[in-house]
């Protein structure tokens, strides 16, 4: 358990407050609707309201991630946003394809979203259009990700960060103040097993300590590229779950953690992860939770 010299910022993105030292805030949590087929907008709907249910009971922050991977889907989950997501909530938008990225970013605009979008993400591989379009329509925040392919280390995913790794102009974080993106989320660019996988968690406290940024990671995409778990699917379900208590142990602040059909597993155990490190980091280090924090809520 950790506490940083390095003055921790804290980000208020539409009521949901991200970063701060370790016990401070409790861990936000990201959870995927619409990885794979066509958007099922009933079936997201019941899980949305878990979602924000187990948020509300246990003191957990949640954020909904929404992948858009066609053009036909940019308007109808755009649509459902608006009618389901609290007008005062925040959400995030995960795109692969940069057109599809220019698309969403206008629509957005238009629809005035933008200062409530997570915009997910900004790495190594934006292309000029892109660049240019954030610079025209700006989102409120924006998950930076630590990918180097040179060097998959700790010190690589500052190298990303600082420098861009020598593969872009800038680094990571001169682009997005270049852009205007205020609200910076790192993603420490979790790998599959065999790629240096453990150094997402490993660079936690160290891009902590060295910029006080919010940062997390995706933890759950090492289990999902564990293929011999596969032969243990009991166990999986498990160790995906659990993965995710890393991430604040080592002083991170967000998990994206996968389906959010994982809500009831995930949000309590995330609770009690962090109700267990307020716990020590209050008596150690001094540092109180908010009123809002799981320890707060949970234990009176």
């Amino acid at each position: 358990m950790f506490s940083f010299t390095k003055e921790q910022k804290v980000f208020d993105i539409s009521g949901v407050c991200i970063g701060g030292q370790p016990g401070m805030y409790p861990t936000v949590l990201f959870g995927g609707l619409f990885f794979k087929g066509e958007p099922d907008f009933e079936d997201a709907k019941r899980h949305i309201q878990i979602f924000y249910e187990r948020s509300k009971q246990t003191g957990v922050p949640v954020v909904p991630d929404f992948f858009i991977r066609k053009v036909e889907y940019i308007e109808p989950i755009l649509s459902f946003i608006e009618k389901i997501i609290p007008k005062k909530q925040p959400f995030s938008l995960d795109i692969i394809e940069p057109s599809l990225k220019i698309q969403t970013l206008e629509e957005l605009s238009s629809r005035k979203l933008l200062p409530r979008t997570i915009y997910n993400s900004l790495h190594i591989g934006m292309t000029t259009e892109e660049y240019e379009t954030l610079q025209k329509y700006t989102p409120e925040a924006a998950i930076l990700v630590a990918f180097n392919p040179k060097d998959k280390s700790p010190d690589g995913k500052i190298e990303v960060l600082e420098n861009g790794a020598h593969l872009i102009e800038n680094g990571l974080l001169k682009t997005a103040q270049t852009i205007g993106i205020t609200k910076l989320l790192i993603d420490t660019a979790a790998l599959a097993p065999g790629e240096n996988s453990g150094a997402a968690i490993a660079a936690i406290p160290v891009i902590k300590e060295e910029y006080g940024l919010p940062t997390g990671c995706a933890i759950h995409n090492v289990v999902e590229k564990s293929r011999w778990l596969n032969d243990f699917p009991f166990a999986k379900k498990t160790v995906d779950v659990s993965s995710n208590t890393t991430i604040p142990l080592f002083g991170g602040d967000y998990a994206l953690f996968g389906p959010i059909e994982n809500t009831e597993l995930i949000v309590p155990l995330i609770a009690w992860q962090d109700i267990l490190i307020s716990e020590y980091t209050e008596n150690y280090f001094g540092i109180s939770p908010v009123a809002s924090h799981p320890r707060r809520k949970l234990l009176k």
